[in-house]
């Protein structure tokens, strides 16, 4: 028989010892292995914690379907963490929203995204189908301008969600409870430069509406594959409890409500996301403090 994965991860720390619900990774699949493996590895490289995991695992147990909404950046290593803590804890993979051409264009990610059923941006039916029969739906609303286009250093740990209703449409739609997963750490992962991404590399994923996004380093040089290789920050998740959507009727009938629901439910996520960052600076061990020390000093000499 194979066996299956109910081990606590690591990283979490927020206490519950609750017992997993349905729906085990087999183990003893190659590609299965190969992945916890690469997380383990860049869990214990950057440290990384999940905080309140618990608020999720209770819904999950309670047959709940879930909308949880991150911030983002240009890297896959961010979901990566997240998704192998949530294997190892509840024994859920969650389908995730991809880049269309950044995830499923590039060898070897797009095999794996395709065999956990990751679903291709702007592919909203194929979202609404995940959510209805899956349960659990991951994405991140503000998308490239987000993870591409914004300047890290003037906007660090911005949310870039204007107009972007969709998950609130859908979490409306099938009743859904959403929750933000703040990622504290990431913006750190590699050094955005002030240099612009050639062009011709923009247009080899047609990403060409990226055009003036910033260069990004890590310890090998750019920062052109994914996860190679990031600074050693610390990361940190922290899963929020279920926001309030307040009256849900109105917002399906009114587009006014559902505007209203978007400024509220945004503005909610951006403090949830200060006071992370805020408490990172608290508790925050000497190299991941020395790390950041040092990009800031990049970015104030103009580099």
């Amino acid at each position: 028989m194979s066996r299956r994965v109910q081990t606590v991860h690591m990283s979490s720390l927020d206490g519950d010892h609750s017992p997993p619900v349905r729906g085990g990774l087999d183990q003893g699949d190659l590609v299965a292995r190969l992945f916890l493996g690469y997380a383990h590895f860049f869990a214990r490289y950057h440290q990384h914690r999940v905080l309140h995991l618990e608020r999720l695992g209770r819904l999950l147990q309670r047959g709940r379907r879930v909308v949880l909404v991150g911030n983002h950046v240009l890297d896959v290593l961010d979901p990566l963490l997240f998704t192998a803590a949530l294997i190892e804890r509840y024994g859920r993979i969650p389908h995730f929203i991809g880049h269309e051409n950044l995830i499923f264009r590039l060898p070897g990610l797009g095999e794996l995204a395709k065999r956990y059923h990751m679903i291709p941006s702007r592919h909203m039916g194929e979202a609404a189908h995940a959510l209805r029969t899956g349960g659990l739906l991951m994405l991140y609303p503000g998308s490239g301008s987000e993870a591409a286009r914004r300047s890290y250093r003037d906007e660090p740990y911005r949310l870039k969600w204007d107009n972007r209703f969709g998950f609130l449409r859908l979490a409306l739609r099938y009743d859904a409870a959403v929750l933000f997963v703040a990622a504290v750490g990431i913006d750190e992962m590699y050094y955005q430069s002030s240099q612009p991404i050639p062009g011709w590399l923009l247009r080899r994923f047609s990403a060409e509406r990226y055009e003036g996004s910033r260069l990004q380093f890590g310890l090998l040089g750019p920062h052109l594959l994914p996860t190679l290789l990031p600074f050693p920050v610390r990361i940190t998740h922290i899963v929020s409890k279920p926001l309030d959507l307040g009256d849900r009727a109105a917002a399906r009938r009114s587009r006014a409500a559902l505007a209203a629901l978007h400024r509220r439910i945004t503005a909610k996520c951006q403090d949830l996301l200060d006071a992370a960052v805020a408490q990172r600076e608290r508790d925050a061990p000497l190299l991941d403090r020395s790390i950041r020390a040092g990009e800031r000093f990049l970015q104030r000499i103009g580099l």
